[in-house]
């Protein structure tokens, strides 16, 4: 790697530091899936030490020292290094895409571990780009520890899951309140779904950038009882 190519990977890791800084640090993500209608979820954690594994670079600082340093445009081309195995200019290469994987993830699926250098868990996005997601310890929750540049359904095991809604919120929040993606058909109470996150979501008010599916609400017509 030339300085200029160096120099344009610092552009990117400040860039997408910044949009990672607005879009998920101190965030946790819920995922919900469907396939042939079982639904089931993940959910991931997103914290200012997990955005320098996205990157695919090498450093000497520790993780979080990278990230805000990053943050505040304080990084210098000699605080890391490109990966020995060509990896970090795919990952640099589709990380502005996946800052808002909130929005952007369209599937979910168990990686295969087909690849010997790759280690990570779940992976979701698109056929274009994905985050893979580590298991936090003993914890329910995932973490991000890659970024992929390749078409996640030949990592990942069959059969791929769809994802049918994702919420978002605060990680210190109790449940989830805010919508930012349903799958066409769906609504947020449908009963294939709610299962699977009542204890997790406070449907009853969630809040989103576009109007919200519910499914109709029944009204009984009581007059011929009446009388």
């Amino acid at each position: 790697m030339n300085s200029k190519s160096k120099t344009e990977a610092l552009r990117i890791i400040h860039n997408c530091a910044l949009l990672y800084r607005e879009n998920l640090a101190h965030k946790n993500v819920l995922f919900v899936t469907l396939c042939d209608r079982n639904a089931d979820y993940f959910e991931a954690a997103f914290l200012p030490r997990n955005y320098l594994h996205l990157t695919g670079v090498r450093t000497d600082l520790r993780s979080t020292d990278f990230y805000y340093s990053a943050v505040r445009d304080r990084l210098n081309e000699n605080d890391f290094r490109f990966s020995g195995d060509g990896t970090t200019d795919k990952k640099l290469a589709v990380l502005p895409s996946l800052m808002k994987i909130y929005l952007t993830a369209r599937m979910v699926g168990d990686y295969d571990y087909s690849k010997s250098l790759l280690v990570t868990d779940k992976i979701a996005g698109t056929i274009t780009a994905a985050m893979g997601f580590k298991k936090n310890g003993d914890s329910d929750l995932y973490v991000p520890n890659t970024a992929l540049n390749t078409d996640m359904r030949e990592i990942t095991k069959n059969p791929v899951r769809r994802v049918a809604a994702t919420f978002i919120k605060d990680k210190q929040n109790d449940k989830y309140r805010e919508l930012t993606y349903i799958a066409k058909g769906l609504t947020i109470d449908d009963s294939v779904l709610t299962p699977v996150f009542h204890d997790k979501v406070d449907t009853l008010n969630v809040s989103a950038s576009f109007p919200i599916p519910r499914l109709p609400i029944l009204i009984v017509d009581n007059s011929e009882m009446e009388g």
